[in-house]
């Protein structure tokens, strides 16, 4: 904290020599674009961590399973001509008949493997856990919704990327264009259009906390009307909260596994995500969207011009809709490579809406609290490997713990 300073007058006594703490200059103010090394020993018990780590290290194996399954079969589907010969089989009237055919057959090729990943997952792992609350029928009913979502979803994508690669050969900028225009699209509609789909949401109905709750937005300055609560706990006891939308259609959405905590955690959560809405975090990272997609148009205008590749996967031009399966593929490893650097600017987003918390609670125990419940709760990886932190939307949970600790120091002082 600054301190004026005086000039003696030898006339007068001498003062009392200042306190070394008024003295002290005050530390910088915390910064979101910084880590917050921290020690997890210090937050967690050595059985947290090991829980951690024995949960997700047979989920790690699985994933590098499902990644090579998926690869290899997407592999035997372009060099297997399947995208060519299905059109030819079926004669379709029209190049927008063909796409839906590619489409479907190959969204169809990932009922080979990704549902029974996500059966394991979800009916006997994480039960095992104690995580899961998923039935049988309920699992069936959500895959059935997330094939039709993603069916529906691709061709409103891809009938106009299409047009656009039949048309001219500027494509990767017109159909970044148009791909970058979808996703504004998509973030206004998914709060009202795509999540009711796989969730039912209400108003929160204890009066005591939604008026806190809005108390709280009215100290931050925001005008939320919309707290809403989903139903998470008929497919899981895992606990959290999000905030969706862009414009109109923005809200703040609480798991009803969160609804039996301390009002004042709860609270906490809440004023993360707030932090999220005050900073425009959702507004802020589409360009950083759109520009990795604009990466990874350009490698793919790059790599689907050479011919001898178009040859070996059975077509002539981009244009052709039997092309998809190269084209999803060049764009999934042009979103991977670019994603690293936007997980780098979420974990500081994620930062920045710890520090809006701390600052419009002023609890940094409540925080600390939240972040251990949470962690507990969903059975984190408390302390992830070099590689997991690199990829990880979140920083490590004890980093987080760790900036709390260090924003309290801070006050103090000035408190003092």
């Amino acid at each position: 904290m600054a301190t004026a300073s005086t000039t003696q007058n030898p006339i007068e006594p001498t003062a009392a020599a200042p306190d070394a703490e008024a003295t002290r200059p005050s530390p910088p103010p915390l910064s979101h674009w910084r880590r917050f090394p921290a020690e997890t020993g210090e937050w967690f018990e050595p059985l947290d961590v090991a829980r951690g780590r024995a949960y997700h290290a047979p989920l790690h194996r699985l994933g590098r399973i499902r990644v090579g399954l998926g690869a290899a079969v997407l592999l035997a589907f372009i060099a297997g001509h399947v995208g060519p010969r299905l059109v030819a089989a079926t004669s379709p009237s029209s190049w927008v008949a063909e796409l839906v055919v590619v489409v479907v057959a190959l969204h169809a090729t990932t009922l080979v493997y990704a549902p029974w990943f996500a059966a394991h997952r979800s009916l006997f792992y994480d039960r095992r856990w104690g995580l899961s609350t998923q039935t049988l029928v309920g699992f069936l009913v959500d895959q059935a919704k997330q094939l039709g979502v993603a069916l529906v979803a691709s061709l409103v994508v891809l009938v106009p990327l299409y047009a656009v690669i039949r048309s001219t050969g500027a494509w990767w900028l017109f159909g970044w264009l148009v791909t970058a225009g979808l996703t504004v699209v998509f973030g206004f509609v998914y709060p009202v259009v795509i999540a009711p789909v796989f969730n039912r949401f209400s108003q929160l109905d204890d009066e005591v906390l939604a008026a806190r709750l809005r108390a709280l937005a009215e100290r931050a300055g925001l005008d939320v009307e919309r707290v809403l609560v989903a139903d998470a706990s008929r497919r899981s006891r895992a606990a959290n909260a999000y905030v969706a939308g862009l414009g109109p259609t923005r809200r703040v959405v609480l798991f009803d596994t969160l609804l039996d905590w301390p009002h004042e955690v709860i609270e906490q959560v809440v004023a993360h995500e707030l932090g999220h809405w005050h900073h425009a975090h959702l507004r802020r990272r589409l360009p950083v969207v759109v520009i990795s997609q604009l990466v990874a148009f350009v490698l793919a205008w790059a790599v689907l011009g050479w011919d001898p590749l178009l040859r070996f996967a059975g077509v002539s031009h981009p244009g052709e809709p039997a092309s998809l399966p190269v084209l999803v593929t060049v764009l999934a490893v042009g979103l991977t490579v670019t994603g690293v650097a936007s997980s780098w600017l979420t974990r500081a987003d994620e930062r920045q809406a710890d520090l809006f918390a701390l600052d419009l609670v002023g609890s940094p125990g409540s925080l600390i609290e939240a972040l251990h419940r949470l962690a507990r709760r969903n059975r984190a990886d408390v302390d992830p490997s070099r590689w997991k932190r690199l990829v990880a939307s979140h920083p490590p949970v004890a980093e987080r713990m760790a900036m709390a600790e260090a924003w309290l120091e801070r006050k103090e002082p000035d408190q003092g």
